[in-house]
């Protein structure tokens, strides 16, 4: 569930502004709570559609399984444990009806029983009806208490979407993962032949960074027909 109200001012700037609050909740088979995430935030929108929201944010987990949270073969956190944090987070997004927008965030605050502080953003530049190019990072510092493993870790990703004609594109992602110290290529042709019926060719490939070795490659050829 969530609720949300809105102030309209009387201003050439700014469109609207207000609180909201969301409440996620997972459980399971026999309707014993597992997680909850309340959220209390504020939004501002302007005019010109750009967004600010400032956010504070309170999380319980437990856990069903041990789970290492940094993912680096250290000590897991015990099975049947509850963990609780509490977080806050700021972000802001640009005019996207522009050629060239972004997306910048960040937040700090617990993580299980240490710390994070995460650092991401997105810049995107379309040129239409060509097509858009993006780039998408991310940064997290991950602090856990010893015996567990804390870790920093990072993700960046140019992406290329080019339209040759309006059935005819080609997508390609190219993303760098420090944390399993990988680069993953992703190139996709898809070709619409029929409304709603597409040919797709995927070539997926995972190397080194350091000098390129491919750990593995794939091929993958995918055919969708509408039957109307």
């Amino acid at each position: 569930p969530g609720l949300q109200y809105k102030f309209f001012p009387s201003s050439s700037r700014i469109a609207n502004h207000g609180p909201a609050i969301k409440l996620d909740m997972l459980y399971d088979p026999s309707m014993n709570l597992t997680d909850r995430e309340t959220q209390l935030l504020y939004q501002i929108e302007w005019m010109n559609k750009s967004i600010l929201v400032v956010d504070t944010k309170e999380t319980t987990i437990k856990l069903l399984d041990p789970f290492d949270p940094t993912h680096t073969g250290g000590v897991p956190l015990p099975a049947n444990e509850k963990f609780n944090w509490k977080e806050i987070g700021i972000s802001f997004t640009s005019d996207i009806r522009k050629p060239f927008n972004w997306l910048i965030s960040s937040r700090y605050g617990g993580y299980f029983d240490g710390t994070r502080t995460t650092v991401s953003g997105e810049l995107y530049y379309r040129v239409q009806p060509y097509g858009s190019l993006a780039i998408v990072s991310s940064y997290n510092n991950i602090s856990l208490p010893s015996p567990y493993k804390s870790a920093k870790f990072f993700l960046i990703g140019p992406r290329l979407d080019f339209t040759f004609t309006d059935k005819i594109f080609l997508t390609s992602f190219v993303q760098y993962n420090n944390q399993i110290d990988n680069i993953n290529l992703n190139l996709r042709f898809q070709w619409r032949f029929a409304p709603v019926s597409d040919l797709f060719i995927v070539y997926t490939e995972n190397s080194f960074p350091g000098d390129s070795r491919i750990k593995n490659r794939g091929l993958v050829l995918k055919l969708s027909y509408w039957f109307n």
